[in-house]
Order: C-alpha cells, then structure tokens, then sequence
C-alpha cells in the first residue's frame, strides 16, 4: 500500500467507490500507529489516509510522515486550531474520496470494516451514513466489552437524546456531509452526535451488526469530561436535537435529551469514583421521572439503595 500513486491506486478503477479515511490527532504517538496500519489494511482498499494533527510535540508528525502516500499530513490550524470538529473539517474539504471515514487516533479497526459497510450500502441506495458496532477496550488490563449499535430501522427519533453511534465506526457519504454544513466548530461537545442528527434529518442511515471497531479507553478520554458534556447540553437542546418540533412535543424532547444525557454522564461518574452518578441520575429523573423512558436508571438506583444499606451498620451491630 505505502508509495502507491493515487492514480493507480485499486479504488480508482470506474464503479469501485473510494474512500477517504479522516484521523484527527494531537499527541498520539503511542496509539496512531495501530490506527494508520488498520486503515491501510482494509480489504477494500483506501484512497488516503488525512492525519490532521493539532500540533503534536511528541513525535506524532514525524511518525505520519514516515508512511509517505497514500498518507498525509495536514495541519489543524488551517482551519483556526478549534479542536476535533476543526479538524475533521480540514479532513473533509481536504479529501477526495466520494466515502469518509472517521477514525480516532487511539482507536482502529478490523480488516473488512469499509468493506463489509460498503456492501451494506449497496444494499440501500440512498444511504449517506452507514456504522457499526464496536468493541471497547480498557487501555492496560485489555479487557473488551461488546458495544452493539442500534438499528438502522429503530435509530430514529432515539438518535434525538441519545448517540448510540461510535463516531470512529461511521462511514459517510461525503456529499452528503458538505450538503448540511460539516462538523459544528461552535460546539462545547456533542459535534459528531449533533452531525448524525442533521444528516439523518435529510438522509437514511444504515447499519452493521458486526463490530467492526476497536475502541481505546484511556483515563484521558475525551467523553469522560462529564463538566464539558453536561455544559454541551443547552444549546443542543435548543437547536438541532429538536428540529422540527414545536409546543408540548419540543418541551418533551429537551426533557428526554436532558434526562438521557445526565443518565449517561452518571454512569461515567460512576465508573470513575466509587459511590459515583447518584446525583446525577436524581437530577435525570427530576428531568422526566415516568419509568417507560430509560427505566434502567431506576434499577441503577436500587442498586445504589441496597449497597448503601448492606454497608450500613445494623442497630445490632
């Protein structure tokens, strides 16, 4: 793959549909590696390889580099340096492929993801997003946990107040991106959840079962920073999760998107401190207490309930 021409590469030949792969990164030395190989290992084969890094000062660059065609190195600044979304927005206007594939640094992907997804495509004309389930792997004890990914059929109105779509397991049309404007700069958090909603407003989405992704888990983690997703969640509230909708339907939506949201935000609480995300699943059901919607975080509860009494010192003891 490394020092193939562009024009020769397989991808190019008349009917087979090319596909950019969009990485975004910034100090990630220790992890691009295992992302660069899995994009160049696809067995449908990729156009390009877009790193766009945020100045990385760890050797991040010169490892990219190293590669040569079909991988490049673009420069996040050249879109104002405002982090992820920035970044894949350079990534799209800079690729060429009529498919983008977005790839975290610090996650890769099996061998026959862009290939199994593009035959899941042609079996939907007309879709613009297509995604899969993944795998989830704590970074030093390796243990993996199954991640499935909701149905295409049944992803929508869910995808409204909550993302069950790994943003590193997407494959989308990149017309169709550009049509609704790309990745919101302005965003404290949620851009790629807030992209899928704007898409899957004017186009359908398909879906693949296998997972076909390997997600890292590092302390670091971009979506354990519960203050900068729970500051995200007014102004999705008030614009694009709730297009659309109007009176009592818009009022119930923000309830859900913000009951969902602080759920989620106390499981990651939760998983970070002992004892964590009591209060932020209280603050949920304050939200939208009735128990059709996410009744799970009753159970969670409960569960609060019976170990705070099992550690409780009985009267007799």
């Amino acid at each position: 793959m490394r020092g193939a021409s562009p024009g020769s590469h397989p991808s190019r030949k008349a009917g087979v549909p090319t596909v950019s792969v969009i990485i975004p990164s910034r100090n990630a030395a220790p992890y691009i590696r295992a992302a660069i190989d899995s994009a160049l290992a696809q067995t449908h084969p990729v156009l390009e390889v877009l790193v766009i890094d945020g100045g990385s000062t760890d050797g991040t660059q010169d490892l990219v580099r190293s590669y040569g065609e079909p991988v490049r190195l673009l420069d996040e600044r050249m879109n104002g340096g405002k982090g992820i979304a920035a970044a894949r927005n350079v990534g799209v206007q800079a690729a060429s492929g009529e498919w983008l594939a977005f790839l975290d640094a610090d996650d890769w992907w099996d061998p026959g993801k862009t290939g199994s997804q593009l035959a899941n495509i042609a079996r939907h004309p007309g879709a613009a997003v297509n995604y899969t389930a993944y795998w989830m792997i704590q970074e030093g004890s390796e243990e993996r946990k199954f991640i499935p990914c909701p149905d295409a059929k049944a992803v929508w109105p869910t995808l409204r107040w909550t993302n069950g779509i790994g943003a590193s397991t997407v494959l989308a049309r990149r017309d169709a991106l550009i049509e609704v404007g790309a990745f919101r700069e302005d965003l404290i958090g949620f851009e790629d959840w807030e992209m899928w909603v704007r898409l899957r407003l004017r186009h359908p989405f398909t879906s693949c079962s296998e997972p076909l992704m390997f997600y890292r888990v590092l302390p670091q983690s971009a979506s354990h920073d519960l203050k900068k997703n729970l500051d995200g969640i007014p102004e999705v509230c008030e614009s694009t999760m709730v297009a659309g909708l109007s009176g009592f339907e818009r009022w119930v939506m923000q309830r859900r998107i913000w009951a969902a949201q602080l759920y989620y935000a106390g499981l990651v609480d939760r998983e970070s401190r002992p004892g964590g995300g009591q209060s932020l699943v209280w603050r949920s059901l304050a939200h939208w207490p009735f128990p059709t919607f996410l009744p799970v975080r009753y159970k969670m509860l409960l569960n609060y309930l019976v170990g705070h009494l099992r550690n409780s010192p009985t009267p007799f003891g």
